[in-house]
């Protein structure tokens, strides 16, 4: 459910512990499209350091969210991640390449297009 969407990305990746933590200091509750600009900063970060296993389970947990019965969820994620990576940006095309398929095809709805075949994706 959207209320509790950010509870559970925090269980299934604690090392996002401390921004949340931080942005509720800041803002005194959860806004939950506020801090999926930082869920997506933290995804970029961890790709670019190459901690696959971070990116991975982020990625896991956001495709999961796009199947939600819940359409604040799926909207959460459609345009406070997806969109804030900016899918029409050439310079994160192979990036959205390696990603599940519910999280390609709300990029490809926003502007990517892939550059490889589809069998070399994930």
């Amino acid at each position: 459910m959207y209320e509790d969407v950010v509870d559970r990305f925090v269980q299934e990746v604690p090392e996002f512990t401390p921004v949340w933590q931080e942005h509720v200091a800041d803002n005194g509750e959860v806004l939950q499209h506020v801090l999926f600009w930082d869920v997506t900063m933290f995804v970029l970060d961890a790709h670019e350091r190459g901690n696959r296993k971070i990116v991975d389970r982020c990625l896991d947990f956001l495709e999961r969210a796009l199947q939600s019965t819940d359409v604040h969820v799926r909207n959460l994620v459609g345009t406070s991640f997806v969109e804030n990576v900016g899918p029409w940006d050439p310079a994160v095309r192979d990036f959205i390449g390696t990603w599940p398929p519910l999280l390609r095809e709300q990029a490809a709805r926003d502007g990517w297009q892939a550059t490889e075949a589809p069998n070399n994706m994930r």
